[in-house]
């Protein structure tokens, strides 16, 4: 069960929820593709298939791993930024917006190239910095961070006013961007926000 079903505060509303680019499940990708090239190789050479059985170690670190990754989240909500993981024991980590000083992005050529990067998030907790690593698309998530941040320091009353439809329909696109909804979906929203201009 993921975050927005456990653990939204009365009145909450989830504003972006992300996870780490598909790019951490490489190694156990080519782990796998090792094990079945190795193992297919022996059975080949000594005549006898059972060695392919040897496949199910790499294929459940796989399986171990793509869990991790889709319980991995990192939400933004109307009030703060949680980090979240953990299959079976679950670990969260939440920083209210009105204590995050600075939002940073770190992203390398290639992170540019594949489109995951770092945000941080420097408070004045104890902690100091909480890395979001191996985010995908982390620009989107570092500007969705500060333009929330700005709504909730300015008060409920300006947090609670929509965006303008320029901004709604900017934000449809990210959703479609991230395979949230569907390229119909889009259309059919953007259509119906053109009609209210």
């Amino acid at each position: 069960m993921s975050f927005a079903k456990r653990q939204l505060l009365p009145g909450e509303k989830i504003i972006v929820l992300a996870h780490q680019h598909p790019l951490v499940l490489f190694r156990a990708v080519l782990l796998n593709l090792l094990a079945l090239v190795l193992l297919a190789g022996l059975s080949a050479i000594s005549g006898r298939a059972w060695f392919l059985v040897f496949c199910l170690a790499p294929l459940a670190y796989f399986f171990w791993e793509f869990l991790a990754w889709k319980s991995r989240e990192y939400i933004l909500t109307d009030r703060r930024v949680v980090k979240q993981e953990g299959v079976f024991s679950v670990s969260s980590f939440d920083t209210p917006l009105d204590k995050i000083n600075n939002v940073f992005h770190q992203q390398s050529f290639v992170g540019r190239l594949l489109k995951y990067g770092e945000v941080g998030l420097e408070t004045a907790s104890e902690m100091g910095i909480t890395a979001l690593e191996f985010l995908s698309r982390p620009v989107d998530f570092k500007n969705s961070i500060v333009r929330q941040r700005e709504l909730y320091r300015a008060g409920p009353g300006t947090a609670a006013t929509p965006p303008g439809i320029p901004q709604l329909i900017e934000d449809l696109d990210s959703l479609r961007n991230r395979n949230i909804i569907t390229a119909e979906e889009f259309e059919e929203k953007k259509k119906a926000l053109l009609e209210k201009l």
